[in-house]
């Protein structure tokens, strides 16, 4: 059970944490009651990972939604996005059994509504205070996975790219491959079958996981070569020679090519952005950037992790989506994908992660880091602690997920950003 001593797998826009420790069959059937009462009884589609913690969770998941009232439609394994397109468009609720990018050892559970992240600040209350509801809900199957390939590839055709792909055994393991066959590509698959343990390795669309990938893009002559994360909803690039491109400069192509007027980034996001168009800054996190999304006020969104929100389509991120539209621009435009990135002035942006034992041993070291802030350049604190000066910028800030310190540096040009690198390392000494 969960109890007083673990309730930190309540995080700020998810319930999270490792399995079988802090999230196992035990806990997950009261944790799915406290949310099906939260929701009062309505409809909810509920997808999974292929994470072993998903799997084995699941159908005591299932069990607490219904005995609390709600009606599920269980659509099975597969990406987060297709729990989040069903629920955009039904105008529902979605809840996908997910950890997002963690390790392999970590599941847990992300709530949506009509398309956007549901915090669980009502689900922790209403856990802590054991009063479920008692109304008895229902339990049907159904596939949403055509509604979502057909949306996402609706108009697009003919792309007639080599396209290499690598899901690191995750979610889209299956999926994607039948969307780019479906768009004309002829695809190589890297991790070809679906794995829980990730290949051992941590599954992120980033720089240190894509040197394969591009090993395989540069042998096989490829155009170009697509990473996913573990659930979907992120992905990053490798260009024809097997390069890594920079998220940073991947947003750049699609505000010039998609034609984005106005768009929405987190603090941690490149100043480049505001060479190109319109830009407000927001906190880091999905939740953030989904709501500025919703109105329609904003075109995109984007965040450094390689999430990118395209608005046209609906508020949340969504990986294979922009995989896609990615594609689609190759085709109209006729050029490689190293052509595009040299379009826009060369990104000197990186970012590294402190791991810590606990959170009162990274609150220490955040406090110190603030202390000291001032003597380098102004300093703003929309999330965390942005310091701004002649050479660039740093930013240093919490995880939402782990007990991690995120920093994020950028400079202006090279000389720029070598002293943005100094400065940085001096500060977390």
């Amino acid at each position: 059970m969960v109890t007083t001593d673990n309730m930190g797998i309540f995080k700020e826009y998810d319930i999270r944490g490792t399995y079988p420790d802090e999230i196992n069959e035990d806990n997950a059937f009261p944790i799915s009651r406290a949310i099906a009462t939260s929701l009062n009884g309505k409809k909810i589609f509920l997808g999974y990972d292929n994470r072993i913690g998903s799997l084995a969770i699941k159908d005591f998941v299932k069990k607490g939604l219904v005995e609390s009232g709600s009606n599920v439609v269980d659509i099975g394994l597969g990406p987060i996005m297709i729990p989040a397109f069903a629920s955009f468009t039904e105008k529902a609720n979605g809840l996908c059994i997910t950890a997002s990018h963690n390790p392999a050892k970590y599941t847990g559970l992300l709530l949506y509504s009509k398309g956007i992240t549901v915090t669980p600040e009502v689900i922790k209350k209403v856990y802590e205070k054991k009063k479920f509801s008692n109304q008895i809900g229902s339990l049907i199957e159904e596939d949403y996975y055509e509604n979502y390939v057909s949306y996402i590839t609706k108009g697009i055709k003919d792309v007639k790219l080599k396209v290499g792909i690598d899901s690191m055994g995750g979610s889209t393991t299956s999926i994607a491959p039948d969307v780019f066959n479906r768009l004309g590509c002829h695809v190589s698959l890297l991790h070809k079958k679906p794995d829980s343990k990730f290949y051992d390795k941590t599954p992120e669309p980033v720089r240190e996981n894509a040197f394969e990938l591009g090993q395989m893009v540069k042998k096989e002559k490829l155009d170009f070569g697509i990473q996913m994360d573990a659930d979907g909803d992120r992905v990053a690039f490798v260009d024809e020679n097997g390069d890594f491109i920079d998220p940073m400069a991947i947003a750049m192509i699609y505000i010039k090519y998609l034609k984005f007027k106005k768009i929405v980034a987190t603090v941690a996001c490149s100043s480049h952005f505001e060479e190109l168009t319109d830009v407000t800054y927001s906190k880091v996190g999905r939740p953030n950037i989904e709501r500025e999304l919703l109105d329609k006020r904003f075109d995109f969104g984007v965040e450094t992790s390689s999430h990118f929100y395209f608005a046209r389509y609906y508020p949340f991120s969504d990986g294979l989506l922009g995989a896609v539209l990615m594609s689609d621009i190759i085709r109209k435009t006729k050029k490689k994908i190293s052509e595009l990135v040299n379009e826009f002035p060369k990104v000197y942006f990186d970012s590294k992660s402190i791991s810590f034992t606990n959170e009162p041993e990274r609150e220490l070291k955040l406090k110190q880091i603030e202390k000291s802030a001032k003597n380098y350049g102004t300093v703003q604190k929309t999330d965390g602690i942005k310091i701004i000066n002649e050479y660039g910028f740093m930013l240093f800030r919490k995880s939402n997920t782990e007990p991690m310190l995120r920093i994020y540096y950028e400079g202006k040009d090279e000389r720029s950003f070598e002293k943005i690198r100094e400065l940085t390392e001096a500060i977390i000494r």
